[in-house]
């Protein structure tokens, strides 16, 4: 029986090559982006699982005091997620061995403190490496599973010189050469030299630590500083390994109660700093399982991804995925009329319902067979583009066969039975004697066609209009002038840790930059760098940001001075310490004890005093005020700020280049020059414009992602209205040729055909607005500063909607109505 089964559904899906191909292409489209979709989850859920002790690793965390009361952002999938607020992943370096004393439960701790740039000296070469640099405990590769090509994992990290490089960094350090014992310099304050003492296997892919150099954590040198310090200093990542069999939600319970009378001073003096908003109950610690760490967004973390995309890519699958079954349905069941006399003989000879039933779902079962094995072929073709869009770093080869196999049989049976239940349900529901007396045949029920047409339509509606209003509001963000200006400048890293050797090479790149016709500026700044401090302002505690510039920082940025005058080198009191009497100051607040510019958000907030005056809330003397600019991204409201003169500081140097210059001879040149002047330091550099525009990768990314499975979907979509009007204009022929004989134009017929189509795209619209809006606005919370949904928005999705819809049946409207009346009409 299935047999013959299968027999009979080869042959009615060859006999319908053309419908049979839409709904193969729009099913295998729709499983391809369902495969990638599935990959990509499946990536995420291995970070971090391959260690061998995975299920007892535990990272610490504690809650941010300062941000506890803070309330967190509204998002449609915030049901779902546990907490959005970011964990304090930084603890003092002394607790963990406090840890280890105190709970028995506890196997090891490993601490863990990243650097994010580094100068490498081997031999006469220099280096610069960038976030790949950590300094760790010696138990770093006993408690995590880390391989090591070379050296022993117990001993790697012993001795306080020692050093661990990547398989990477070997070849580009020492090429095919043995590197373990030979020596590397890190010429910072203490020039260290280290011996490589092991070569690990390149950190993969699906880790959140992708170390590069591995250094014991006490070989810092203000190791013995931050272990005095006790709690006033939080450097370290701390990873707890739990002994086997203990209960990890007791011993959070433990641990809570133990750092809550561990951190009591600390609390206590922290609670009284003067408007201070700490309060100690909502001090908490807990542990977060390792495997779990990279969805909680940790500041200094290796890697992060944010739940709310998954579960929109999740939903976008969903979406998809619904919309080629639609187009299945609605092309199975307005083709009846080429089956109803099938069914109607069937029946009459005795065949029963659910025979049939069997029959039309093993046809629909195979053709979703089908469809799944050209959706990966697609998948694997469209991966390195899906990697792209993700950021991901996805490869088939990481899913052994038998997880493919199975992903593949459950998406081909899901799409089956989503695909194939009803319209076999319908199709063996048929009546035998309406079937065959006069040949009648079974039309498809008029309400339940236009509901499905338009829930695909306002579907692709409110994908367009979350497209549009995604790349207006990155638009926005690209267009909108951030307060300073960004274009031609340059950025280069200073190699050097201490002031003389910044002093020295700030005078000469100074001299390089005047005697250079292609520089219009130099600066030793690099805006958006800055601390946070406390201060206290009208009685409440007030986080501003300071920023260490130079004397041209807002002439080189071009950030206007609203209010009295700029920092002056000819003016020695600009960057001299004042010494503060009694009542100049807040007592127990951070006091500048400079002259400051201030931005305009800190004046106002300080109501606006008498400049040139020592101003207590600052503890310094305001002596101009800048226009309002943004140093972060448009995701954050313009901060307090204020700037002080810090005439060595130096952790880059930055050049505005000239309009209409050789950008590559200009680099050339600099390079060149940078050679001379820093005997071969490494020359790393960045264009400012690119280095803003990074701050939104992440909402650019999901902008494409969006993007294309909007795309997606509306040529889903259209194939099947390409294939719906075809079997309508074939119904309605007869019709069209009498029609046509009495007097009717092609422009008449035209619109008659499609004028069904045009009401239903009407109320799709209708019905999407309100629901594409939601979506819109819960987005665009993500930013302080954003676009306003208005109605060209709406209207441009409007008629992107219809202008596809009238395309996709263009084709075969036109085709009836040009066709000769005779033809049709000659077989009545």
């Amino acid at each position: 029986m299935f047999r013959n089964y299968s027999l009979l559904a080869v042959r009615n899906i060859l006999r319908k090559k053309f419908y049979s191909a839409i709904n193969l292409a729009g099913l295998s489209i729709a499983s391809a982006f369902c495969i990638l979709v599935y990959l990509y989850v499946k990536h995420e859920q291995s970070f971090d699982k391959f260690h061998a002790n995975v299920s007892q690793l535990y990272r610490l965390e504690q809650n941010d005091l300062w941000q506890s009361d803070e309330k967190k952002k509204s998002s449609l999938f915030s049901f779902m997620l546990k907490d959005e607020q970011a964990a304090v992943i930084q603890h003092p370096a002394i607790l963990s061995g406090e840890l280890e004393k105190v709970f028995p439960e506890i196997a090891q701790t490993v601490r863990v403190q990243q650097s994010y740039q580094a100068k490498v000296r081997v031999g006469t070469q220099s280096f610069e490496e960038k976030k790949n640099i950590a300094y760790v405990d010696k138990n770093f590769f006993t408690v995590f599973s880390f391989p090591l090509l070379r050296g022993n994992p117990a001993t790697a990290l012993a001795e306080k010189n020692n050093i661990v490089i990547s398989e990477n960094v070997a070849f580009k350090y020492f090429g095919n050469a043995d590197p373990v014992g030979r020596t590397i310099l890190l010429p910072n304050d203490d020039s260290t030299v280290c011996i490589v003492s092991a070569v690990a296997k390149n950190f993969p892919a699906n880790s959140s630590y992708r170390f590069d150099l591995l250094m014991p954590r006490t070989s810092t040198a203000d190791y013995a500083e931050k272990m005095s310090t006790g709690l006033n200093t939080s450097s370290d990542q701390i990873i707890i390994q739990l002994k086997k069999g203990v209960d990890a939600i007791n011993f959070e319970k433990r641990l809570d109660a133990f750092t809550r009378k561990y951190y009591e001073s600390a609390l206590k003096e922290w609670a009284a700093f003067p408007g201070s908003t700490i309060k100690t109950d909502n001090f908490h610690v807990h542990i977060r399982p390792f495997a779990d760490a990279h969805y909680s967004a940790g500041s200094g973390w290796g890697h992060y991804t944010d739940l709310k995309n998954i579960y929109q890519l999740i939903s976008l699958a969903i979406v998809i995925l619904i919309i080629a079954c639609l187009n299945y349905i609605l092309l199975t069941l307005t083709g009846t009329v080429s089956r109803s006399q099938e069914v109607g003989i069937r029946k009459t000879i005795g065949a029963e319902r659910k025979q049939l039933v069997l029959q039309f779902y093993i046809e629909t079962q195979m053709l979703a067979f089908i469809s799944v094995v050209v959706g990966l072929v697609l998948a694997i073709i469209c991966l390195p583009f899906f990697n792209g869009l993700t950021g991901s770093e996805i490869s088939i080869q990481f899913f052994s066969a038998g997880n493919i196999i199975l992903l593949l049989g459950s998406l081909a049976v899901v799409l089956g039975i989503i695909a194939g239940v009803y319209p076999a349900l319908v199709m063996s529901g048929l009546k035998p004697l309406n079937m065959l007396r006069k040949f009648s045949a079974y039309r498809l029920n008029p309400y339940l066609s236009k509901i499905l047409v338009t829930t695909q339509f306002a579907v692709c509606i409110i994908l367009i209009i979350s497209t549009l209003a995604i790349n207006k509001q990155i638009a926005f963000i690209n267009h909108k002038y951030l307060g300073f200006d960004k274009e031609q400048i340059i950025t280069l890293n200073n190699p050097f840790n201490n002031a003389n050797d910044t002093r020295l090479l700030k005078e000469r790149l100074e001299n390089f930059a005047a005697t250079d016709p292609s520089i219009a500026d130099f600066s030793n700044t690099y805006l958006g760098y800055n601390n946070t401090n406390n201060y206290r302002i009208n009685d409440q505690k007030t986080m501003a940001e300071v920023f260490d510039v130079d004397y041209n920082y807002f002439s080189f940025f071009k950030i206007p001075i609203v209010k009295g005058r700029n920092f002056s080198r000819f003016i020695p009191e600009d960057s001299a310490k004042i010494q503060l009497a009694e009542g100049q100051y807040m007592k127990g607040a951070s006091a500048t004890r400079q002259a400051v510019i201030v931005n305009e958000t800190l004046y106002k907030m300080l109501g606006s005093p008498e400049l040139n005056t020592i101003n207590a809330s600052l503890g310094g003397r305001i002596i101009g005020v800048c226009k309002d600019y943004y140093p972060d991204d448009l995701t954050k409201t313009i901060s307090p700020s204020l700037h002080r003169i810090e005439k060595w500081y130096g952790s880059s140097f930055s050049f505005r280049i000239r309009p209409n210059q050789n950008m590559p001879q200009v680099l050339d040149r600099l390079h060149a020059s940078w050679n001379k002047l820093t005997g071969g330091e490494p020359f790393s550099y960045s264009f400012l414009d690119e280095t803003v525009a990074q701050n939104y990768e992440a909402y650019l990314r999901w902008m494409k992602t969006v993007t294309a499975a909007c795309i997606l979907a509306i040529c889903i979509a259209c194939m099947g209205l390409f294939g719906l009007s075809g079997l309508s204009t074939t119904a309605r022929v007869k019709e069209i040729g009498i029609r046509k004989v009495l007097g009717a134009s092609v422009s008449d017929l035209f619109l008659l055909l499609n004028r069904g189509m045009l009401i239903t795209a009407f109320v799709a619209f209708v019905i999407a607005i309100p629901i594409a809006l939601l979506l819109v606005n819960a987005w665009l919370q993500n930013f302080a500063y954003r676009i306003t949904p208005d109605w060209s928005l709406f209207a441009g999705a409007g008629i992107i909607s219809l202008v596809t819809a009238i395309i996709a049946v263009s084709y075969h409207t036109i085709k009836t109505a040009i066709a000769n009346p005779v033809n049709s009409l000659r077989t009545e």
